[in-house]
């Protein structure tokens, strides 16, 4: 068995995701509008939710779902950020995955406040 490595697009210097076997590990997930790149959102909580979308899609174009996620850590820049990030996470992740939470961390992009690396599983089909 191979890792499968998924490009962005448009292209970045590293993989959006790695899917081996049956399970898709996600890069550093984030807000970016994913044609253009910009940074959507000027709060965590805004970030957050575009984030969500972003993750949502990834995994949906590779056989899973936010439902299939089985860990992540996030990264927000301001520890007053948090509980928004904590919100954001139970609205789209409501199972509660087990999680880390790094806070007071400085990303590549100064304008994103939150980045999330993720862990899910595609399951099989019945």
């Amino acid at each position: 068995m191979q890792p499968k490595f998924i490009p962005h697009v448009p292209p970045r210097i590293y993989s959006k995701a790695c899917v081996y076997g049956n399970v898709i590990f996600l890069a550093g997930e984030d807000c970016k509008d994913p044609k253009t790149q910009k940074v959507r959102g000027s709060t965590v909580a805004e970030q957050a939710d575009y984030l969500f979308q972003n993750m949502k899609a990834t995994l949906e174009s590779l056989g899973s779902s936010l439902d299939n996620v089985v860990s992540l850590t996030a990264y927000v820049t301001d520890p007053r950020g948090k509980e928004d990030y904590r919100e954001a996470r139970r609205k789209h992740l409501p199972h509660q995955p087990p999680s880390a939470l790094i806070c007071g961390i400085q990303l590549a992009d100064p304008e994103m406040l939150i980045e999330i690396q993720a862990t899910a599983v595609i399951p099989e089909k019945r």
